[in-house]
């Protein structure tokens, strides 16, 4: 059911209804939505991406991460106000359908699944690195391709085989997070205070060259990389869908983003800087790992590398989550292939899962030719400028959600984003202004993949747009309660869509 901003207010408040809803089943748990907002907050972007941007910007880079934390805090909440009033495995894409346009959701639809898909290949090719740590003449394809394979097959069993990969490996990697933070204070105070025969010093801050050896330029020129960092952030909305208790859940999830940014990244970043100077780290090995292996521990660097892997892993299977549950709700309606309707009866939309592996395979050919690393990095570059639409994109949404409230054509809820609207229109300034540089920054080797990636946006999703409403026109909308003949009948509303 769509609402018409233009007519008045009368009777009982409409419900939206999503029809890429049906057929899911609500079987994820308290502690496996909190572990899915920790899983996307915490990825490849932390404990790859952060070394190569470390050694050029300096321990400045706490300041950029800073700035973007601070914006993608107003979008989670944002975000978080809108799941509480309809919970969906939409998501901002059912958003954008309901308050501004068909036409934004297709376009936000896409973008997302094509960063979802993509930054998976992203998160593979950094596994690839890792188990090349301990095998390095292992061609980085052979284990990209087993992870992918291992992955997709879990998330094809039921969305319990999600939960339980998230949940065990973001357990692995916050507990060795903060084994590390704490590792490295006691380092530091060891080496400073006692003398301990330590490389570790606070004195690294400000040391070869300061705080910004390079000015701050280069944090600017990192911008796109600590934007990636934070590239699966929002999968925990989708997971509102499926949760057993979004309304006791969520808000709990999303107003710990702050907290797990703050002292995940902020602490990680500080912590690296003391252990060692900034320039000792680069983009080919975690520098979690750089770090510890300078304290000739036995063991210890390659009981690191261990923890990013389950990182590297378990970013694979939050992008993958949340792809195919954004791809099967646009299949719904009409704006994706009608193979990835299909849901399982396990409840699973295995037609969008196996359609996505298909995207990790062209990925593990450009592994296979470009190499593991050189793959990250092409990827990334590509990648930052599509994340950034889709956080303007639930921004956006989210004025409009505030407007129906206001029209009495939505309810309000309590968990609400604090400033709105005028945080809305700072962090959309400052996200736009982001994009537009990314776009046009020279300095960085691989500036036009992005201004590619936002050609590519514009024109395509338009295109692509006009194509898919003619052809519903035509067609028609497919039968999603025949994708789940095992679960109770499709609501006669849900079909009408």
């Amino acid at each position: 059911m769509r609402l018409d901003p233009s007519e008045p207010a009368t009777g009982p408040m409409p419900t939206y209804e999503d029809r890429g809803d049906v057929g899911y089943r609500k079987s994820l748990g308290n502690l496996q939505i909190q572990m899915i907002a920790i899983g996307g907050a915490i990825g490849v972007g932390l404990f790859l991406g952060v070394g190569q941007r470390l050694a050029a910007a300096g321990p400045a880079l706490v300041l950029a991460y800073l700035v973007v934390s601070v914006v993608v805090y107003l979008m989670m909440r944002a975000l978080g106000e809108m799941v509480i009033y309809r919970p969906t495995t939409g998501a901002w894409v059912s958003y954008a359908r309901e308050f501004v346009s068909d036409r934004l959701a297709f376009m936000t639809g896409w973008i997302h699944v094509t960063l979802a898909a993509v930054a998976g290949v992203a998160e593979i090719a950094a596994l690839a690195v890792y188990v090349q740590y301990w095998w390095p003449d292992l061609p980085g394809w052979i284990p990209s391709l087993v992870a992918a394979l291992t992955i997709v097959g879990c998330n094809l069993l039921s969305v319990k085989w999600f939960g339980a990969i998230e949940l065990g490996a973001s357990s692995v990697k916050v507990l060795a997070i903060l084994l590390f933070l704490a590792a490295g204070v006691v380092l530091v105070v060891a080496g400073d205070v006692f003398h301990a025969p330590t490389t570790a010093s606070i004195s690294h801050l400000w040391a070869d060259g300061g705080f910004a050896p390079s000015g701050l330029l280069p944090l600017l020129v990192v911008l796109g990389g600590v934007v990636f960092s934070f590239s699966a952030i929002e999968t925990v909305g989708v997971s509102a869908g499926e949760a057993a208790d979004p309304a006791r859940s969520m808000p709990r999830a999303i107003n710990s983003v702050v907290l797990r940014i703050g002292l995940f990244y902020l602490g990680s970043i500080l912590v690296l800087s003391l252990l060692l100077p900034a320039d000792r780290y680069s983009g080919d090995e975690s520098p979690f790992v750089t770090a510890l292996a300078s304290l000739n521990i036995p063991g210890i660097a390659g009981i690191m590398n261990f923890v990013v892997l389950t990182a590297a892993i378990s970013g694979v299977n939050a992008t993958l989550y949340s792809s195919v549950r954004v791809l099967r709700n646009m299949a719904a309606h009409g704006q994706a292939p009608r193979a990835t309707v299909w849901v399982s009866s396990r409840g699973v939309p295995a037609g969008a899962i196996l359609s996505v592996l298909g995207v990790y395979l062209l990925g593990i050919v450009l592994i296979y030719a470009l190499g593991a690393s050189a793959a990250f990095e092409v990827i990334l570059s590509a990648c930052a400028v599509f994340i950034l639409f889709g956080w303007i994109s639930i921004l956006v949404s989210h004025l409009g959600y505030r407007r129906a409230v206001a029209r009495g054509r939505a309810h309000a809820v309590d968990f609400r984003l604090p400033g709105a609207p005028a945080t809305n229109v700072i962090a959309l300034v400052f996200l736009g202004a982001v994009a537009l540089y990314i776009m046009v920054d020279q300095s960085n080797p691989h500036w036009y993949y992005s201004l590619i990636a936002g050609v590519v946006i514009v024109v395509g999703t338009n295109v692509g747009y006009e194509f898919s409403k003619r052809h519903v026109h035509r067609n028609g909308l497919p039968d999603v309660g025949a994708t789940a003949r095992s679960r109770d009948a499709e609501p006669e509303s849900v079909r009408r869509g």
